[in-house]
């Protein structure tokens, strides 16, 4: 479990804070919409009122204890900027803040920012990536070579184990789990693979998208 600050409840950061709490971290939320956290206190715990561009209000927040504190204000940069820039000075331990443009990125970093993130660029890449491949469902870029991909399974690896397919070795993938129903299996080398599997791989890219070429 992990303390976060999320900083401005627009729509990604009451979704992101929501998620966090689902996934039992200890989450601080603080906008200067009142109407807004006083909506979101029955959801958390910790909601508070407050201009987080005024270094006194994160001061009294504890910035400086939160594992991660999260600046979600994308609409405005001035803002964003400002904030960033004073979780810094008091000694932050980890910042990420939201931006909407590649240069807003960059001003952050400079500002302090461990992490910059332009969420509506890595969504649009994503989903590109998904568009374009065959059969795919899921995809998380690791770098500019190795991916992890969710694809159904191909046809002719059906009632067929992943040992007897040597899988490994012929096409240069691991195969971290399988997907059925919603359910999550972490296979054996003797698994037999079904029609409705979906197969989690790692691997180069390149190497995953040709299995479905």
């Amino acid at each position: 479990m992990k303390s976060i600050l999320v900083i401005g409840m627009g729509e990604f950061g009451k979704h992101l804070a929501k998620k966090l709490l689902l996934l039992k971290n200890d989450v601080c939320i603080v906008d200067q919409n009142a109407e807004l956290i006083n909506l979101l206190s029955n959801d958390f715990e910790n909601a508070y009122i407050g201009d987080c561009m005024q270094k006194v209000t994160l001061k009294e927040l504890g910035a400086k204890n939160f594992d991660i504190c999260v600046v979600s204000i994308g609409s405005n940069f001035q803002a964003s900027l400002e904030i960033t820039s004073n979780l810094k000075e008091l000694g932050a331990k980890y910042i990420i803040s939201k931006a909407h443009s590649e240069l807003q990125s960059k001003f952050l970093l400079m500002a302090g920012a461990n992490e910059a993130i332009y969420p509506e660029k890595e969504f649009a890449d994503k989903l590109a990536v998904r568009c374009n491949a065959n059969n795919m469902f899921d995809y998380i870029q690791l770098s500019e070579k190795y991916s992890i991909i969710e694809i159904g399974v191909p046809r002719e690896w059906v009632s067929h184990s992943i040992k007897g397919l040597n899988i490994r070795n012929k096409y240069d993938i691991n195969i971290i789990a399988i997907k059925n129903n919603n359910e999550i299996v972490i296979p054996t080398a003797d698994y037999i693979f079904m029609r409705s599997d979906h197969v989690i791989v790692f691997g180069d890219t390149k190497s995953i998208k040709s299995i479905h070429k």
